[in-house]
């Protein structure tokens, strides 16, 4: 799945401020437009005159969070500067928690997520929107994510200790991370961790810790604000099928940056990659390009964990069996544990110590101890030789645990969010944006829908009544463009050479003339389709 999108946006030239400094040209965007249109700008500094006024110096936005349909987006203006070459703001946001609240499984549609960002932003900023050029959005992160089911939280723990003892090329392991349970390789830190020569960085961590860690602060949030805003997002956080899908969860996040597009000449433009994305789906056959993102920024983390092991540990089991057998209420009602906790104290010192050493250190007063102890655990279903060999670690290789499942990374209900505009193409969308328009699937009219098709061609929006009256466009010396329009209001815009165009002509007014000024659908789709799948569009 895509678990977050980086976006970066440019503004419309006409807001730019465009100078000199030193053998440089630099443009910056009209900040005081930006606070009238809706953005939060604040000084970075002010001057106090002794006459009780004051003058504000350096303007500037500082991150905010823009409303989506679960959770925020952060959202920041920046000036030209460093390795932003032009005005720009960015966009940060998880695509599976805008769409549904939580980032525990989701979608590996690239498209849906960067819709329901771009949506959102309008929404939220209609006015300043319209200083944007949304045409030039560009990716400059995106993180993919897969995960592992492992039998149990034990399992979980051996194997984040092993990959924390895991270095290969270029990779370096690091605790640094918001949860105990987080293993970092090659951690993009601060700003400037754009413009280093990583080119993506990898993060392994328990699923259920993090959701946990979530929740408690998004609850914490809404006491201390006195304040519902959060209570859809709890809601889908605390929901029991998504905590039980979330337990014992290994997560491998490979977090993609600027340096990844170039060193595999992907573009990096939003329109184009997603173009790309559509391409490599439809032709590779190896999956989706998320996939393809996770397991080569992967590569060498799975290649150094195939010769590693894990010492297998059955302590959670042994815990409940322990507590199962012993625990007790006493005449108040109480529940005490003290018994079994015990038991697994000693328990824990066989594993550790081995059973001879923990014999003697016990000595002669404690000998009575180390063997009703050891009655006990037997009387729970160990035996003799178990417990005299705790001491020798059981291991297991790794890599036959990690068994990565790409067809089972969701529930089986899964059912995938929404496309807005699902039914017009990527530039229509782009469009309906751009206009100011509700973005809804009957937004654009057909003419608006076909000026934006001749764009593509290369032709002014002139060209739309001309084209709709049944009058083909000369492309060139030998092409020419022509307009098919079906009855359910979709049309088809193709190509064709000078040798065909009078016999397709000619079929057609044969069909117009038989049926008035539109033939049936599947007349007219008999005709186009052929025509339309033989000669590429330009």
């Amino acid at each position: 799945m895509y678990d977050f999108n980086g976006l970066r946006i440019f503004f419309k030239d006409k807001y730019l401020h465009t100078t000199f400094s030193g053998d440089r040209v630099v443009s910056y965007v009209h900040i005081e437009e930006c606070a009238k249109r809706g953005l939060k700008i604040v000084p970075r500094d002010m001057t106090w005159h002794v006459d009780g006024s004051h003058e504000v110096h350096d303007l500037y936005h500082p991150w905010e969070s823009l409303p989506s349909s679960f959770t925020g987006i952060a959202f920041k203006l920046y000036q030209a500067s460093g390795f932003r070459e032009q005005p720009c703001i960015e966009l940060k946001a998880s695509p599976a928690k805008i769409a549904q609240g939580h980032n525990v499984f989701g979608s590996e549609s690239l498209e849906l997520g960067v819709r329901n960002i771009m949506s959102a932003l309008i929404s939220a900023l209609p006015d300043f929107s319209e200083m944007l050029e949304l045409d030039t959005a560009e990716f400059f992160r995106i993180d993919s994510t897969f995960s592992i089911q492992l039998p149990n939280s034990d399992v979980l723990a051996s194997a984040l200790d092993s990959i924390s003892r895991v270095s290969n090329r270029y990779l370096r392991p690091s605790r640094d991370g918001d949860y105990e349970t987080t293993i970092y390789f090659n951690k993009v830190r601060g700003e400037a961790g754009r413009n280093t020569g990583r080119s993506s960085s990898l993060c392994i961590y328990s699923k259920l810790d993090e959701v946990l860690h979530q929740l408690d602060d998004l609850k914490n949030k809404a006491k201390r604000e006195k304040t519902n805003r959060y209570d859809d997002v709890i809601a889908a956080l605390e929901s029991d099928s998504l905590q039980y899908f979330a337990t014992n969860r290994l997560r491998f996040e490979s977090r993609i940056c600027s340096r990844f597009f170039e060193r595999h000449n992907l573009p990096t433009r939003v329109k184009d990659l997603i173009a790309y994305v559509k391409g490599f789906e439809q032709q590779n056959g190896e999956g989706s390009f998320c996939r393809f993102l996770w397991s080569t920024a992967m590569k060498d983390l799975l290649s150094a964990i195939d010769g590693q092991k894990i010492t297998v540990i059955h302590d959670s089991k042994v815990k409940k069996l322990l507590h199962s057998a012993y625990d007790t209420i006493d005449k108040n009602g109480k529940l005490r544990k003290a018994k079994a906790v015990r038991l697994f104290g000693f328990y824990r010192r066989l594993t550790t110590e081995g059973y001879a050493k923990v014999k003697r250190t016990m000595g002669t007063s404690g000998k009575s101890t180390f063997y009703n102890s050891v009655n006990q655990l037997l009387d729970v279903g160990f035996s003799k030789a178990q417990l005299q060999n705790l001491d020798k670690k059981e291991t297991l290789p790794l890599v036959h645990l990690l068994k990565f499942d790409f067809d089972k990374q969701r529930p089986a209900g899964y059912v995938e969010p929404k496309m807005p505009c699902a039914d017009l193409s990527y530039d229509e969308f782009l469009a309906v944006l751009s206009n100011g328009s509700a973005v809804e699937d009957d937004a654009l009219t057909l003419d608006k829908r076909l000026s934006i098709a001749l764009e593509q061609f290369g032709l002014p929006e002139a060209f739309v009544a001309g084209i709709k009256a049944g009058r083909s466009v000369r492309l060139n010396g030998e092409e020419s463009l022509s307009l098919a329009l079906f009855e359910d209001g979709d049309f088809e815009l193709f190509t064709f050479d000078s040798n065909d165009r009078e016999d397709y002509k000619n079929r057609l007014d044969a069909i117009r003339l038989q049926n008035g000024s539109l033939g049936s659908l599947h007349q007219m789709r008999d005709v186009v389709e052929p025509v339309a799948q033989s000669y590429a569009y330009k």
